[in-house]
């Protein structure tokens, strides 16, 4: 039988470290102008910017192929490409982003958009579907207008009896339709981040590959049994394994907070870089972490596994 839960004692553990590493912990630069539009951008074209790159921030690089490249200003990888080019296209071509325009994207578009040098994205077929999508609901429900969709939350990140909230409303989108929420999390932090959004209520972290890996790896979250088995074998687990895991991460990272104070979408920027450069995937630099002194895997090396094998989603 397989078991997935939460260490209370290693959440305790990780979270008097950050607590005291608070002040330092690195965030996400979201007006970096390489990535993102700049402040003077208008609120709409920011918004729509913003739902656009997320609904296709996911599954990048595969075994053998990672996505990257090298541009006139510099290498990037993975997600760094992906926005690198996102924000090329939104300073040549703005109304690109238009949800009219974006129910009518072909594949060959999303291609020569996404593709640079040998970097091409693995799924375009899915990423146009993904467009398609989100631009006819966007037009039809929302006038166009994802800023819109956002006063309509009225600052509700979840609905209750009678209401809608923004994670409501998203899900009607088959890009965000994720039951982790993983890309409705992210843009409501990027959203919140760029003041279009503030939301009454505490965001969770965006659960992906990085948070799945180091979740695992401190002892935030413990699994046992067959799942076990596969994550240490690189064994492709199935989709209710990927969501039951996932669903025990975020609740992981929302009792990490409570613990240590801090807020978690601050989390989330940590997790996400620290997982980019010091907690890789294959060659961690332990030397490097801030937590290794509470990590499980840092002690006891039959830890040290990579995220479960799942490449069959686009929800994250």
């Amino acid at each position: 039988m397989d078991l997935v839960g939460i260490d209370r004692r290693a959440v305790e553990r990780v979270g008097r470290v950050l607590k005291k590493h608070s002040i330092n912990l690195p965030r996400l630069d979201l007006y970096d102008q390489r990535f993102y539009p700049p402040a003077t951008a208008d609120e709409e074209s920011v918004a729509r910017y913003f739902v656009v790159m997320v609904s296709m921030d996911h599954r990048l690089s595969r075994p053998g192929k990672p996505y990257e490249a090298c541009l006139e200003d510099g290498c990037y990888h993975g997600a760094d490409l992906l926005y690198r080019l996102g924000k090329l296209k939104f300073d040549e071509d703005p109304s690109f982003f238009d949800p009219g325009r974006l129910a009518e994207i072909k594949v060959e578009d999303v291609v020569k958009w996404l593709s640079v040098g040998g970097a091409t994205p693995p799924d375009p077929e899915v990423r146009a579907m993904l467009l398609r999508d989100l631009g006819f609901k966007l037009t039809r429900l929302w006038d166009g207008l994802v800023t819109k969709l956002i006063r309509s939350a009225g600052g509700r990140l979840r609905g209750s009896l009678g209401e809608q909230g923004f994670v409501d409303y998203m899900r009607v989108f088959k890009a965000f339709e994720d039951p982790v929420e993983k890309k409705t999390m992210l843009l409501a932090k990027f959203l919140a981040g760029r003041g279009l959004f503030n939301p009454v209520d505490e965001l969770d972290v965006a659960v992906d590959n990085h948070l799945t890996r180091q979740a695992v790896r401190t002892g935030l979250v413990v699994v046992s049994g067959e799942l076990w088995d596969k994550i240490k074998q690189g064994v492709e687990i199935s989709r209710d394994e990927d969501v039951l895991l996932r669903l025990t991460v975020k609740l992981a990272y929302r009792h990490l907070s409570s613990t240590a104070g801090i807020r978690a979408s601050t989390l989330d920027d940590f997790f996400w870089l620290h997982g980019r450069t010091v907690c890789l995937r294959d060659k961690p630099e332990c030397e490097k972490c801030i937590l290794r002194n509470v990590c499980t895997a840092f002690r006891n090396k039959s830890f040290m596994v990579n995220e479960p094998t799942y490449y069959n989603t686009w929800y994250y």
